[in-house]
């Protein structure tokens, strides 16, 4: 069976290579939902000098765009930010791995990833920026978006969804702010192809649909910023639930290496006749 005839039976994402590409040398951070691991980590298989998921998972765009501002501030955590619970100090602003039973290791833990990156901004030249969710649980006492509820009681917080506005506008002054300190700096956006079937399919669609729209609207004003369409390769191109992992909404190895040899395609550099990146 020929191309023209293969491509009846499914629908493929066309995708324009970037005119820039990474070299391995360069510095790259890959920051946001657990797809920013994924891409990471296998670029760092790779053998390129990549930072996968420096701050923990973060999933909504007020908490990654918070994240990064502390880093461009180099701005630290106090003792009186972090809480106990269940035996661990947390930060609502980070992920339970940088959770700990003694509270100076804790806050030794969020504060060296802060100095770490602040000091490697100037340097930094790609950041690759995944978009999990708009939906956001906000901590009823202090009325800001939590990163994680660290299995605090439902009570505590009330749910918002971020509008499409407030994360244009949250994204393009965070990523602003770095260029004032990184100013060869080049951003990959992209939209986590993980769907939260907690949220009810149609709520996460629509929260899906306010990061596509929040990503197309940063890469039409700003320069140097380009998007990744991963959710689309998922939910349009592997159009099956056999590119699924058993909880059926995380993409399967399969896909998730699809994927990123696709994402390999566009940025990574253009291999010699006979010899060609594929990703694991």
């Amino acid at each position: 069976m020929n191309v023209d005839r293969m491509d009846r039976f499914f629908t493929p994402v066309v995708l324009s290579p970037s005119p820039c590409r990474i070299m391995p040398d360069e510095p790259v951070w890959t920051v946001g939902s657990c797809f920013s691991d994924e891409i990471g980590h296998r670029m760092a298989a790779d053998g390129f000098n990549v930072l996968a998921n420096p701050l923990g998972t973060l999933f909504n765009p007020a908490s990654i765009c918070r994240q990064l501002r502390r880093v461009a501030g180099g701005n630290l955590y106090s003792a009186s930010d972090l809480y106990q619970l269940n035996g661990f100090w947390h930060s609502p602003d980070f992920h339970s791995s940088f959770s700990d039973p003694d509270r100076d290791a804790a806050l030794m833990k969020i504060n060296g990833a802060i100095s770490t990156l602040h000091e490697a901004l100037p340097s930094l030249r790609w950041l690759l920026l995944t978009l999990g969710s708009a939906r956001a649980f906000v901590a009823k006492d202090t009325g800001c978006v939590v990163a994680n509820c660290h299995k605090l009681p439902a009570a505590c917080f009330e749910i918002c969804d971020l509008s499409l506005d407030n994360i244009t506008a949250d994204l393009g002054s965070t990523l602003e702010l770095l260029r004032s300190q990184a100013p060869q700096l080049k951003v990959i956006l992209t939209v986590s192809p993980v769907r939260h079937k907690s949220y009810g399919m149609h709520a996460d669609k629509l929260s899906k649909a306010r990061l596509l729209l929040a990503a197309d609207n940063i890469c039409d004003t700003m320069e140097d910023t380009v998007y990744f369409p991963a959710y689309e390769i998922l939910d349009d191109e592997l159009r099956d639930y056999r590119f699924y992992a058993a909880d059926m909404v995380h993409p399967s190895e399969a896909a998730a290496g699809y994927i990123y040899s696709r994402f390999s395609e566009a940025f990574f550099p253009v291999k010699k006749s006979g010899s060609k990146r594929t990703g694991k």
